[in-house]
Formats: C-alpha cells, structure tokens, sequence
C-alpha cells in the first residue's frame, strides 16, 4: 500500500530541513529587530506608536486627570506673599568653567531697541528633526546651534534622558546641560508675544514651553507638551515663527494659538545665551527688573492667572486654574496651590498633563494630602502604554508612601525613579535620607 503524503513527508530531510531553516531566520529576524529598536530611534519610535494606538484601542485612557477625592475652596488673590520661592525653576547666576563661548550669532544681540521692527527672522540655527521622544534635547540643540555650539540631540540626550523613554525633560535640566556647554540661561514665566518680540528684535532666540495638539497625519495623537525655538515674527501676518523640533523649520503659528498653547505651560519661556557677565547684563535689561526678580515674577504671573481662571472656560479654564496653582506653589503657599490645582482637576486636565508639570505632587505633599499624590502619581505612571519614563511620578509617591508609612513602596517607587533615570538627585536624596544606599 503506497504511503500517504504526511508520512512521505515526515521522512523527507528535506521538510526537517525547511524547519531548521525558518527557525533561523526566525531567530535571525527577531535578532535584527531587537537591534533595530534598540540603535534606530526611527524604528523605536514607530514601535511605540503603534504599541500605543494598540493599547489605546483595547485599553483607552480617560480623556483627563483624575479630580480630587475633596475639592477644597476657590483660592483668592493674596497680598503679595514674602516667602522664597521654590528653587525648582529659579535660576542662579553662577557661571561654572565651560568650553569657550562660541562665535557671535547671524544677529549680534543689542539692548532693548527703542522701537521694534514689524518682522525680522534670525538666521544660522542649525535645524534638526527630533528622534524618539526627543523633543526638549533637539530643541536646545537647534538654539545653542545658533550661538555656534556644534553639539547634537544624541549628546545632549544621553545625559539630559540616559533612558530613551524618559517623558520629560525640564527646562531646569536643559538650563543645568546649558551650563556645561559654556552657557547660562534665564527661565521665566508669565510671557507675552511683546517680550518675545523683543529678544528676538535684540538677536537672542527664544524657547517657549507650551502645549501640542496632534492633527491628522501626524504620528501622535491627542495633547502633549512642546517645546518650540522663536526664530522671528511678523506683524502683518501676525504669526512667530518657530524652529521646530517636529514639525519643520521656520513654521508659523498665529499670535492667538501661540498664547492659547502656550497658557497650558504658565507662559514659561527660556533664553539661552553665551556664560558671561555682558551677556548677562543685556539680557537682564531686556527682562526688565520686576522679571528679573522672581519673586515678582511669580506675583504678576498669580495675577493675571487668576484673572484668565474668571474670564475662560473649558480646558483654557483649566490650564489658568493649574497656573494659579503652580504660581502658589513656586511661592510656597502649598494650601492655596492645592486648592487651585483641585479646580483645575474638577474642570479637566488633558491626561498627559503630569507627565510635565509637578507643582501638584508638591502641593498635596507638603500639606499632608499623601493619597492624592500617591493617585495622581499612579495614574501618571499608568497613562504610559510603553515603559513609564516618569523619575518625578515614582519619586513624589515614593516620599507619599513614605508618609503613609509604607517604607518598603517607598523604596521600590524611589529606585524605580533611579531606574528611569539613573543619577536622579533626589530620590538619591530621600534614599539617604531613609538610611538606605542609591
């Protein structure tokens, strides 16, 4: 009786070599993409895009942030408060040894012009489209670029995020790498388009911290944090034009959504200039005195805050609420910042926003609401469909847990925080302080 085709086959070398050689190639494939993902920031960031939407599908995130278990009262405008404000964004004056200050920009900076031009644009920025979740490391490369500094967003990366999926560089990390580089900087907040203008009229490029809505065909979805460079502007079309990161070089952006996006942000802006005490000098004239002081700074951004948290609605209410909260906070009324960030939460907050912003982790914290952190912080962590690249979300529960007394969480979130990003000083810090070795 002829054999039948299966047991013909199984007898062939043939077949067991067929299946030798697809395990290979098999072996070879997942070989060659694991080195891909890991070396190639393109590939990565395509992986992860479609890991995202994949998880957004079968797992969608809510639209906002969670809102608060007791929402506290509406915070009030306060008589100008003595306290010093928070060193988290306060920038010092000192000058660490650096390389030599680079040659002198396309536009060499002045004081402030009596009178501004209607457009201008400043040339020589060496542009660069960012790689995987790159956005803050390109940004400041694109703006040193136009001092002469001839880093790339891979250097800066590797120190400003030594793991690709940190989500967030600060502007306080960026301004600390600035130093390094031969570099100072000033960081502000409560900007407008006329001090924007006028840095850039007096040839210093301006980086704007502000928020990002994705459109269709672009590969990102939904509302995240950006950072642009202010390369120019236009009166007659009304527009600033941006060096960005993302979307292109010289990109424009109405004057309106440029204050719209940017509100989400506190009108936070960064101005980057060679280390030395003339530069520093000019770009303190440019600031002015009531922007120089900090303290200042932060009364006048609480004020007009709290005027824009009475006179919008919906998600810009929202954004002005948080700015209340955040200017509080920087002035170190903890009880009045939780209170704001309460109202912000109950109107709404897009779900990414604690990816960038902390100053309610620190509020609750500091008066004594650990279960809102710990929530707020393990809804941050959750948000993340690929590996949570949150240092601040498992560092503020850490301490959280830690007033709750659960030291072993504690530990696990504060060497987490480490894993995530290796050398970050305070969970160094609050493991010390807990008698542990980082």
């Amino acid at each position: 009786m002829p054999s039948s085709f299966p047991g013909r086959l199984l007898r062939s070398p043939f077949f067991y070599l067929a299946i030798g050689l697809g395990a290979v190639g098999l072996i070879a494939g997942l070989f060659v993409a694991t080195w891909l993902y890991n070396h190639d920031d393109r590939v990565r960031f395509r992986v992860q895009e479609y890991w995202s939407e994949f998880q957004d599908f079968v797992d969608p995130q809510p639209a906002f942030a969670p809102t608060a278990a007791a929402q506290a009262a509406l915070p009030t405008l306060p008589a100008s408060p003595t306290a010093t404000p928070s060193p988290t964004v306060t920038v010092t004056p000192t000058h660490p040894a650096g390389p030599t200050p680079p040659s002198a920009p396309s536009a060499t900076p002045t004081l402030a012009p009596t009178a501004l031009p209607s457009k201008i644009l400043l040339t020589g920025f060496a542009h660069e489209y960012q790689l995987f979740n790159n956005c803050g490391p390109t940004s400041l490369k694109i703006d040193l670029s136009y001092w002469g500094w001839g880093g790339t967003q891979k250097e800066a990366a590797a120190i400003l995020k030594p793991v690709p999926d940190d989500k967030n560089v600060s502007p306080r990390e960026l301004y600390e790498y600035a130093l390094t580089q031969g570099f100072d900087a000033y960081i502000r907040v409560n900007g407008d388009l006329a001090t924007i203008k006028r840095f850039v009229a007096a040839g210093y490029p301006v980086i704007l911290e502000k928020g990002f809505t994705c459109v269709e065909g672009e590969r990102c979805t939904g509302w995240f944090g950006h950072y642009s460079v202010v390369a120019g502007f236009d009166d007659d079309k009304q527009v600033l034009i941006l060096q960005d990161s993302y979307r292109g070089p010289n990109i424009t952006m109405s004057y309106a959504d440029i204050v719209l996006n940017w509100r989400a942000f506190n009108y936070l802006y960064l101005v980057f200039f060679p280390a030395g005490a003339e530069y520093d000098a000019a770009v303190q004239q440019l600031l002015g005195p009531q922007v120089v002081d900090v303290t200042a700074n932060y009364n006048a951004a609480l004020e007009r805050a709290l005027q824009e948290a009475q006179d919008s609605t919906g998600d810009q209410a929202a954004f002005a609420w948080f700015n209340v909260g955040t200017n509080r906070a920087s002035l170190q009324d903890y009880a009045g910042a939780a209170s704001a960030y309460d109202q912000a939460r109950a109107i709404g907050l897009p779900y990414r926003m604690l990816w960038y912003q902390f100053g309610p982790y620190r509020s609750y914290y500091y008066i004594g609401r650990y279960q809102d952190v710990i929530d707020l912080a393990t809804f941050a962590i959750d948000s993340v469909n690929t590996v949570p690249g949150l240092e601040e979300a498992y560092y503020w529960r850490g301490l959280a847990e830690l007033g709750v007394g659960q030291p072993d969480l504690a530990e696990a979130d504060l060497r987490t925080a480490l894993e995530r990003h290796p050398g970050y000083q305070p969970a160094i810090d609050a493991l010390t302080q807990m008698g542990l070795t980082p």
